[in-house]
């Protein structure tokens, strides 16, 4: 099973978060990262040697959401390729390539790597969205649902 990978600036930028305890484990960072990628459509390829390693399934409390994250990865994917539904042989065939039904994450390991991408341009987006990096959780979710709602508005 291919792990997910988190950008070492992104931790970084969140170390307050993760001195305060508000932010437990790494996929809490990658959580915020992967929702503003997805959610504008931004990846980056990053290299290794710039990324850490971490787990190979959604941990809690994200594994009762990992369906959905999946989904919406899986929508920014195809909206991506311009790809519509009633294509159903190619959309099919794409999806086959990044989702896998008996893997624990349910992607393959093509799946994790351009799942990760949208983390990885989501901080991009993140260090767009922010003046200075979060010092408290309330007020950065604040901040990233009113900036999260006003790019949602813009997309449809």
């Amino acid at each position: 099973m291919v792990p997910f990978r988190v950008r070492k600036d992104a931790k970084s930028w969140f170390k307050d978060l993760y001195r305060d305890k508000s932010f437990k484990i790494d996929f809490d960072t990658f959580y915020f990262c992967f929702i503003a990628g997805v959610a504008t459509g931004r990846k980056r390829a990053m290299t290794g040697e710039d990324t850490s390693e971490m787990i190979d399934y959604f941990p809690q409390p994200y594994g009762a959401s990992s369906k959905i994250l999946v989904g919406l990865f899986l929508s920014a994917e195809m909206e991506k390729l311009g790809l519509v539904m009633t294509e159903r042989e190619r959309v099919h065939l794409e999806i086959a390539k990044l989702v896998r039904h008996d893997s624990s994450n349910h992607l393959t390991a093509a799946g994790v790597g351009e799942f990760s991408q949208y983390a990885h341009g989501g901080f991009d987006i993140l260090l767009e969205w922010f003046d200075d990096r979060p010092r408290s959780l309330d007020t950065f979710e604040r901040q990233f649902k009113r900036k999260l709602d006003a790019q949602l508005s813009n997309v449809g």
